[in-house]
């Protein structure tokens, strides 16, 4: 009875002893298991979101190889419009450049106010993708383009068209974010979608407020902190609104790029399948991977923020300021100190060259 007791002990001990030995050869058949599987995986994904698995090849190559580019920089525009549903769908309410250096791996951000003044369409920049749409459909792309290059100096190499539903959706999806609120406001005038003409005048709005520090948004909650217009004092300007829409972008950036995201499929594919129901966009399918590289390159580095504003800076220069309303059909306008169009330009490339 005892040697048999023993016996087995003496297995189980032998066994184990074999394990620690030859670990390092279970890791590694373990390992090339998982990678096997990850590439089954990856091949059935790539088919069905029409990404050629050879194109995949970019992802670990240098992304100015396949990026068009500019002196090292590649620009991308992002235009916010309201979408279907709304008044005036197709004017943009959020320009946003992106700019990203190849060389410091370093992106930059710059807000462009919807009310800057576009000589050559003698209309604000907010209205080049909507005069785009009306002359042909398609062509609202590259009328914005060339709205960015005729007042910033900037060629865009590449531009995306997204609904605000997309936002709302994709925050939705990573279960919301969190953004450090400051100062803290209230809108007394936050407009209701479909009440544009209802009566009395009080119906059409509701009262939303923020408070100060941390505050956790869903969707719905972060497109009315990004759309507010109507606050006291600062929080009411557009370059407020700037300001809050690079922190809700920063925040699901953050998001999105974290392992417990990426490593989710039906995340992941829940969010292709938002951005392909609400982007227009002249990105090619097969620089996907490439963009994937440049994200995870630039997850860690500092993202340089551009302002564009008629508030004076720290050696007090404000590069904008607002004209006569007389001369410019009535409305109110942004256009660059002194009518200089070239010091608006070069204050963009100085800003852009300073990047870290």
């Amino acid at each position: 009875m005892k040697l048999r007791h023993i016996r087995p002990f003496r297995y189980a001990l032998k066994l184990l002893t074999l394990t620690q030995k030859h670990l390092w050869l279970i890791l590694i058949a373990f390992f090339i298991a998982s990678l096997t599987a990850l590439g089954i995986f990856g091949y059935r994904f790539l088919l069905r979101h029409n990404v050629n698995p050879q194109e995949l090849l970019s992802f670990f190559g240098s992304p100015i190889e396949s990026l068009d580019s500019t002196g090292g920089v590649t620009n991308f525009l992002v235009l916010g419009i309201r979408g279907e549903g709304g008044d005036s769908p197709n004017l943009s309410d959020t320009i946003i450049i992106v700019s990203y250096n190849h060389e410091t791996k370093t992106p930059s951000i710059i807000s462009v106010p919807r009310d800057l003044w576009v000589p050559s369409l003698k209309a604000k920049i907010n209205t080049a993708y909507f005069y785009g749409e009306e002359a042909s459909p398609g062509a609202g792309i590259k009328m914005a383009q060339a709205a960015i290059l005729e007042d910033l100096g900037l060629p865009m190499n590449y531009t995306a068209v997204i609904n605000f539903s997309l936002f709302q959706q994709a925050i939705d999806l990573v279960g919301g974010i969190d953004v450090d609120v400051n100062p803290g406001f209230v809108d007394t005038e936050f407009p209701l979608p479909g009440r544009e003409k209802a009566l009395p005048i009080s119906s059409r709005y509701e009262i939303i407020s923020f408070n100060q520090g941390i505050n956790h948004f869903d969707g719905a909650t972060a497109l009315k902190f990004v759309r507010s217009r109507h606050a006291e004092g600062d929080e009411g300007t557009d370059f407020s609104r700037s300001r809050r829409q690079q922190q809700v972008i920063s925040a699901l950036r953050t998001k999105i790029l974290t392992p417990s995201f990426l490593l989710d499929q039906k995340k992941v594919d829940g969010l292709l399948k938002i951005i392909s129901s609400n982007l227009i966009t002249n990105i090619p399918s097969k620089l996907y991977p490439t963009l994937a590289k440049v994200a995870l390159d630039t997850k860690d580095n500092p993202v340089l923020s551009i302002p564009i504003t008629d508030t004076p800076d720290n050696n007090g220069v404000a590069i904008l300021y607002t004209p006569p309303i007389a001369k410019f059909n009535g409305e109110w306008v942004l256009i660059p100190k002194d009518n200089n169009w070239n010091a608006l330009k070069q204050y963009i490339r100085n800003r852009l060259s300073t990047s870290p």
